[in-house]
């Protein structure tokens, strides 16, 4: 399974979100898409998703453009996990989770059955929220949502798996387990996993892959070690980084804001991501 993305343009109303993207997303890596505020990376992840259509370019899964995909199809094939998911919905934990099971079943039967509560049951312990299952969305806290929304991705066992900035609302533990879980389905199940994070050190800590975006745009595409480069963090996002090695890794902390965050050279787009 490989995504291959040619020329991607896409535009909100008269303000382009991505403009020129070409790239090659692989099964079995943890691929971290980074950037600042309205570089485009939830963008990317939306357009992957079909939520927003672009205005120029084609998006492939293993050969096959995307748009020929119908609802069922990309609903079985892709899962897009969205931080900002409303908490109005009247339903239980339980409930919601069984309706990531919807695509795989027939539109004449949409009853789970014991497959559908056993990968619940299984994701459920893995993502520790067994406790929730009878509670309702409303009266979960923004932690615990985040992690039943990852939990619903993962039992509709997707062969594309996009998060949207899934260490949001966590506290330090959850992000630390529920990416190392992430990682390790994306290996054992070989699927294509594709994080956008504002967090650069847990990029550095878990990605196969880096996409660093900056003004919708593709600034650098590759290994921890190409990408995560000193000079070109300090430049796009104006800090000042301090570059770790950590059982063999190239962790990236940030230190503080550099001067010329506040230069006149600097120009910020407006948040579209």
């Amino acid at each position: 399974m490989r995504i291959v993305i040619k020329d991607l343009e896409i535009w909100y109303n008269s303000i382009k979100a991505l403009d020129n993207i070409s790239l090659e997303i692989v099964d079995g890596e943890l691929t971290f898409v980074i950037g600042p505020n309205g570089a485009g990376k939830s963008s990317l992840l939306k357009a992957i998703s079909l939520l927003v259509p672009p205005k120029r370019g084609v998006i492939y899964i293993d050969g096959r453009d995307i748009r020929l995909y119908n609802a069922k199809e990309l609903a079985k094939t892709l899962a897009y996990v969205d931080p900002h998911i409303s908490r109005s919905m009247p339903s239980t934990v339980l409930e919601y989770l069984i309706t990531a099971r919807y695509p795989h079943k027939n539109f004449l039967n949409f009853k789970e059955d014991a497959m559908d509560l056993e990968i619940i049951d299984r994701v459920s312990r893995q993502m520790n929220i067994v406790h929730l299952l009878n509670r309702r969305l409303d009266q979960l806290s923004s932690g615990e949502l985040q992690r039943v929304v990852i939990a619903r991705a993962l039992v509709q066992q997707p062969k594309i798996m996009l998060l949207d900035e899934p260490s949001a609302f966590l506290d330090l533990r959850y992000r630390l387990e529920i990416l190392e879980h992430i990682r390790n389905v994306t290996r054992i199940e070989k699927i294509v996993t594709v994080v956008a994070i504002h967090d650069l050190y847990l990029a550095s800590l878990y990605a196969d892959r880096v996409i660093l975006l900056s003004n919708g745009s593709i600034l650098a595409c590759g290994g921890v070690e190409e990408v995560l480069d000193r000079e070109v963090i300090e430049k796009v996002y104006g800090v000042k980084v301090a570059l770790l090695k950590i059982n063999g890794r190239r962790i990236i902390v940030p230190i503080e804001p550099l001067n010329s965050l506040h230069s006149s050279d600097n120009v910020f787009r407006s948040e579209i991501d």
